[in-house]
């Protein structure tokens, strides 16, 4: 069993390094079973195919980042403090895994429009987040899409940058900095 759950690992870890590198459309089967140094029919015995496996990467690890974040603004007393420990989240996610952020929140891919309308995303998080805030008045917000776009984009687009070398690396670095601008573009009041 415990050799399963071994060669299952090197399967995802290959899958994720392709994924980010190549891209799922761009990955094939073959790729994954070279780079986990297994057979190509290893592969199926772990996932019915690769598309299987994409999905299965995406959507459990996603979902575990929105009860990350489901779980800061439960634990957090007001937006200011949510919103901190949220892009906090996400900054020590890019530090810690940054193949896995990459994939969930940088990698243009098929998997997100899979995810039905009601399932909880980060996204979804940060949306809620910032819609109860709006109805308490404790941020000015007109329009809580748009904010929640300029919050993740004020997080994600340094990553990116980071990625391509533009900006130094290390998210948590620039942590404060993203803070300030996201309770600023917000309209967070004091």
């Amino acid at each position: 069993m415990a050799r399963g759950l071994a060669t299952r690992d090197r399967i995802r870890r290959a899958a994720l390094e392709l994924f980010v590198a190549k891209g799922v459309i761009g990955t094939s089967v073959r790729d994954i079973a070279a780079r986990a140094e297994i057979a190509e029919g290893g592969l199926y015995r772990h996932y019915a195919s690769k598309e299987d496996l994409a999905w299965k990467l995406f959507s459990e690890n996603y979902a575990a980042l929105a009860r990350d974040l489901q779980a800061i603004i439960k634990s957090e007393p007001d937006f200011r403090h949510r919103l901190t420990a949220m892009i906090a989240r996400f900054c020590r996610f890019f530090d810690e895994e940054p193949l896995m952020f990459r994939f969930l929140l940088l990698t243009q891919h098929q998997e997100l429009p899979k995810l039905k309308a009601k399932s909880q995303s980060p996204v979804q998080a940060l949306r809620g987040l910032i819609a109860e805030a709006a109805r308490k008045d404790e941020i000015a917000c007109s329009d809580v899409d748009l904010a929640t776009a300029q919050i993740l984009g004020l997080v994600l687009q340094p990553a990116t940058f980071m990625v391509y070398g533009l900006v130094p690396p290390g998210m948590q670095r620039i942590e404060n900095e993203t803070v300030a601008a996201c309770l600023k573009i917000s309209g967070a009041k004091t």
